[in-house]
């Protein structure tokens, strides 16, 4: 996302049931991070109550000072590290290696690593422009962008931040000369509904990173943007991300519960938004605090809040945006966490498990699943599964072994990554 700290850069989807520049992205879960390794930030969320400081707490947390219960092989061996080949997809798209498009290149080595087009879908993020000037530069840029998608054949997944917009003049029509510029040049630029894919209008709205965390004006600047979006692009599809954890109006990192998303929703008109995105990643304190952790997927992604969240719009398809951090804490070498193999391979099988519970009952469901590295940058966090190029190491066996496993039980796989 273009002011974002944390860099949403995804890649991909394998054939979703629900249809669906480069900026750095999730600007929520970079300073959620940030803020929770100060030592006064470290108190945990009880479900619907007291405040928590981490990004991936648990509903229903231990006593404090003691980790959360995690799954078998979390915490390092239990779980052995099995490596299977992502050999299970079709031929893939030429021409991603030298696209300009720094996702798409990216792409071009997750397909030469599994053999095929592990991806149809690869996220690139955007903000709405503060001017109509700028809207239409922005829009010109873009399409320039989507046409690069459509050239090989891979399907655009769009993250649309609000940048410095306040979302309550946004929802009251303060910005619609400014919406309307937008969405008309990328329409007059020659983009398509089919080549717009999918748009995830102001992702991370319940985390206080934007100008307010209201749940009804968040409902409604995303319901003006998506009918503005659904006007130009009536093919188009829209989509909404909420992280797990929500924040009262007013409050600040540190103040986050695990609250119902249904408040998030309910204003928004059935039929204007076509899926339902949730957020949630694992977390650790700093290496002098080791009992300080959420490991566990039940606790820190919610899918019982998605699967209310998804009856409320009366949409079908659920999305999860997660991942496995390598490290935390990486410019400070002497509180840096890192985790072994066998820990985010028992992570991954976690979300694959609640992911394979909201499928059960009737939703179409795909994991979206952030890669990146981004330990050179102020989030200090490595998200990724290889350095440089693809490799044979244990941590590349993870993510084939869950690329694997995930096209196994029938849940496509969204991936996240460009290089810095």
């Amino acid at each position: 996302m273009t002011a974002s700290l944390f860099g949403l850069l995804a890649i991909g989807a394998i054939g979703i049931g629900f249809a669906p520049h480069s900026a750095p992205g999730l600007l929520g879960l970079g300073k959620k991070l940030l803020a929770v390794a100060a030592p006064h930030a470290l108190s945990r969320a009880q479900e619907g109550g007291s405040a928590t400081s981490n990004k991936s707490g648990s509903s229903k947390p231990p006593p404090k000072g003691t980790a959360t219960p995690i799954l078998a092989g979390a915490q390092g061996g239990a779980v052995q590290v099995h490596s299977e080949g992502c050999v299970v997809f079709p031929s893939g798209h030429p021409g991603l290696a030298a696209s300009s498009v720094p996702e798409l290149r990216k792409l071009a080595q997750y397909e030469q690593l599994c053999g095929g087009a592990l991806a149809d879908r690869s996220s690139f993020f955007t903000s709405i422009p503060p001017t109509v000037s700028e809207a239409y530069d922005s829009a010109h840029a873009i399409a320039s962008t989507l046409k690069a998608y459509s050239q090989v054949g891979v399907t655009p997944l769009v993250f649309l931040e609000p940048g410095t917009l306040d979302l309550a003049q946004l929802a009251g029509g303060a910005y619609d000369t400014i919406l309307r510029a937008y969405y008309g040049t990328l329409q007059a630029s020659g983009i398509t509904s089919d080549m717009m894919g999918m748009w995830v209008i102001i992702p991370e709205g319940n985390l206080p990173q934007w100008s307010t965390v209201d749940p009804t004006i968040y409902a409604a600047a995303v319901t003006k943007t998506a009918q503005f979006q659904k006007e130009y692009f009536p093919l188009s599809q829209a989509s909404i991300m909420l992280d797990s954890e929500s924040y009262p109006v007013g409050g600040t990192w540190g103040d986050g519960r695990f609250v119902s998303l249904v408040p998030y929703v309910q204003g928004i008109p059935r039929g204007l938004i076509d899926s339902f995105g949730l957020q949630g990643f694992p977390w650790a304190g700093p290496a002098s605090q080791p009992d300080n952790t959420f490991y566990s997927p039940s606790a820190y992604l919610r899918v019982d809040f998605a699967v209310e969240a998804a009856h409320a719009l009366g949409v079908n398809g659920i999305w999860v945006n997660t991942g496995t951090f390598n490290q935390m804490y990486t410019n400070q070498p002497s509180q840096t966490v890192t985790l072994s193999p066998s820990q985010r391979q028992a992570m991954l099988n976690g979300v694959l498990q609640e992911v394979k519970q909201v499928k059960a009952q009737g939703f179409s469901v795909a994991i979206h699943l952030f890669a990146q590295n981004k330990s050179k940058v102020s989030e200090a966090t490595d998200w990724s599964y290889w350095q440089g190029q693809p490799d044979n190491s244990a941590s590349t066996a993870v993510f084939t072994t869950f690329a694997h496993d995930a096209a196994a039980a029938g849940v496509p796989l969204w991936l996240y990554d460009a290089d810095l």
